[in-house]
């Protein structure tokens, strides 16, 4: 998957090289049109902040397309159909009476329309975004895209199946890009029958392996189904008969076009009056290609997979299709073979919650949880919680306030009212949202620049179920709250991986991963925990063996650099603009000076209360951090950044030339 990942050169250009002959036999010679290309005539769903919820849902079920939100002629939020699902619907909030602005994802990052196509894919797949907002430098707004969007403009579905042909002649896919999104396409597709009728032949549909299914009965309430949805983090369910067959599925893009944009009520309105019935389905041995492109076809977000027999076993997820296939063709480029089952089993452990991901994540960590925990195979939340201080915060606070607590404590901060979660603000959002364009901190309250309404998950979630949802949902930390609303506190990542055997239990994991000799690059996740602490010098870092599996291996992502001589506001403003969470310093000759990080803005500029504009990041970088080289031992380097909490790992070649930087994630 390090086809779409970041702006890496390498990673642009294995995706050109791939989809190259198809835009250029869709533009006459243009490798790759841009997004003002692919948007021109097209309507954008643009509100205010004050715009009800009511009238937003009646645009976006129109348009089918999220809803961008702007004042003064400037972008200042998001707000998407599973937006619409999980933040109003299930929470039966009164739609005609709330402004999108209480539940939108506010200050969302844009692209430029002259961003080509491939560059869009790659900011879509790194982000975990299936939408774009588009504006001009000068911040008015041009308009939305879709990766549906995109994939039309690279060759549409015949176009397509080339890809997915080749992919699947690796015979390799893998279960790590499943992306939700919120753009299904709602149109009535053909019954179970004629999917069925297919000819069995070429790679079969279980090697695509489908997500598990999130199930409902016919006479369940949209408002229950949507409540299922929201606690699971899904975006579809399948609606099941009676006799436990399948009657039909419902999405968050049904939920907005046919029960807000009708303005019917979720409590009372049964998901068998809105679903769409009799959904096409395909079995687990029919052919993988042929599924895929029916799915690009006719615009199909999900298709229901079903066994041999007819019970409902799976739904194809067609963003996790298209970047699996990318991946495979990326992968069987650079080694001319397949991959071992057993680095599928185990790359593939942290995806979702569905049965065959927790066994696979059961099988793996099982034995050092045991160990761990005295024979209890996963410790819940509760359990590594206890004690542990929260960094509660109020709507009112500044965020001068709430970057000295989160400092403090190196956590994010959840936002709290009346004893409920109200929104989390994270260390990236400290410097993205806040450092970057120059906010007043002591005047600026973190209700104005937080996520609102983020889901929790229950203290009594295992750290094996935190792992699957962090992974699932590209997340690094999770409120946790009681199911009376009440917050108890937030974990990490870190957390998890402490909880689950150290450093030492993660090395039987790295190492079995690292004898497959086929990882991949998908697991690079965003986030705020980076530890700050002050790393081993370049030199003992270097002195490793190097032997087993080189760090070469590990995909480093490329590096974001600035220079010493820097201001801190132009560090943060240049990782922002490329949705980066670490710079790698250089100083005049070019060699590796330091790194920052998010964390490292708030707890060395924030809470000392430093002027980022006038700070040079020399002053507040990590002199001298450990590195490794391409060329060292891959194992041992990951097991050195668990063992010192290190989130970012410089990476140079032979010569010492800073060429990446590796990610705990």
């Amino acid at each position: 998957m390090a086809s779409l990942q970041g702006a890496g050169g390498n990673q642009a250009a294995a995706l050109q090289a791939l989809l190259g002959p198809l835009l250029s036999q869709a533009f006459s010679g243009q490798s790759s049109p841009t997004l003002r290309t692919i948007l021109a005539g097209k309507p954008s769903t643009i509100v205010s902040p004050r715009t009800t919820l009511q009238e937003t849902g009646m645009m976006m079920a129109e348009a089918r397309k999220a809803a961008l939100v702007v004042e003064s002629g400037r972008l200042v939020g998001i707000f998407g159909f599973k937006d619409m699902m999980s933040r109003a619907i299930s929470k039966e909030l009164p739609l005609d009476l709330t402004p999108v602005s209480t539940v939108m994802t506010p200050n969302p990052e844009a692209v430029s329309p002259d961003t080509t196509v491939i560059e869009a894919l790659q900011i879509m797949h790194d982000n975990k975004f299936l939408t774009l907002p588009v504006c001009e430098s000068n911040g008015s707004v041009i308009g939305i895209v879709d990766v549906m969007d995109c994939v039309y403009a690279s060759g549409g579905a015949e176009g397509w199946r080339s890809i997915f042909s080749s992919a699947m002649e690796c015979d390799d896919m893998t279960d790590t890009a499943s992306v939700n999104s919120h753009i299904t396409g709602s149109v009535y597709p053909r019954s179970v029958k004629s999917s069925k009728s297919r000819k069995k032949e070429g790679t079969p549909v279980s090697k695509l392996r489908p997500k598990a299914p999130m199930v409902s009965a016919t006479n369940d309430s949209v408002l229950a189904v949507t409540q299922m949805l929201a606690s699971k983090r899904g975006d579809a369910a399948i609606i099941t008969d009676e006799s436990g067959g399948l009657a039909g599925i419902i999405t968050d893009t049904d939920v907005t076009r046919r029960v807000v944009a009708k303005q019917l009520p979720a409590s009372s309105t049964r998901v068998s009056d809105v679903m769409t019935a009799n959904p096409s389905c395909v079995s687990m041995s029919d052919p993988a290609t042929e599924a895929m492109v029916t799915m690009v076809e006719n615009r199909f977000r999900h298709l229901p997979v079903t066994d041999d027999s007819g019970a409902i076993v799976g739904v194809l997820d067609i963003a996790k299709c298209l970047n699996d296939a990318i991946s495979k063709l990326e992968k069987s480029q650079e080694k001319g073979s397949s991959a071992a089952e057993d680095a599928v089993k185990q790359m593939a452990s942290l995806q979702g919650a569905g049965g065959n991901q927790a066994a696979a994540l059961q099988a793996l960590l099982g034995p050092l949880l045991s160990q761990a925990f005295g024979g209890q195979s996963s410790p819940t939340l509760r359990t590594i919680l206890a004690g542990k201080p929260s960094t509660i915060v109020s709507p009112r606070t500044t965020l001068q306030e709430t970057g000295m607590m989160m400092a403090e404590a190196r956590k994010a901060a959840l936002v709290v009212e009346s004893g409920r979660l109200v929104g989390i603000f994270g260390f990236k959002d400290m410097m993205s949202r806040a450092i970057a364009k120059e906010l007043p901190l002591d005047l600026t309250p973190v209700s104005t620049v937080m996520t609102p309404n983020p889901e929790a998950v229950s203290p009594d979630t295992t750290v094996m179920e935190a792992l699957q949802i962090m992974h699932d949902n590209k997340f690094l930390t999770l409120p946790v709250c009681e199911s009376n609303g009440s917050v108890i506190g937030i974990v990490d990542v870190m957390d998890c991986v402490y909880a689950s055997g150290g450093a030492e239990g993660w090395r039987s994991i790295f190492s079995s991963a690292m004898e497959c000799d086929d990882m991949t690059d998908t697991a690079s996740v965003n986030s705020h925990l980076t530890g700050s602490v002050y790393p081993r010098s370049v030199k003992t870092t270097k002195s490793r063996k190097k032997e087993g599996t080189p760090v070469s291996k590990l995909r480093p992502k490329a590096p974001m650099v600035s220079a010493s001589n820097d201001s801190v506001l132009a560090v943060t403003q240049m990782l922002a603009s490329k949705r980066g969470d670490a710079a790698i310093i250089t100083d005049n000759s070019g060699g590796l000076a330091g790194i920052i990080t998010d964390t490292d803005v708030t707890r060395r500029v924030v809470a000392k209360q430093l002027t980022a504009s006038s700070t040079r990041v020399t002053d507040v970088m990590t002199a001298n951090p450990s590195c490794v080289s391409m060329s060292d031992s891959a194992t041992d380097a990951l097991v050195t950044m668990v063992e010192n909490r290190f989130r970012h790992l410089p990476v140079t070649d032979d010569s010492g030339a800073i060429v990446g930087v590796l990610d705990i994630a």
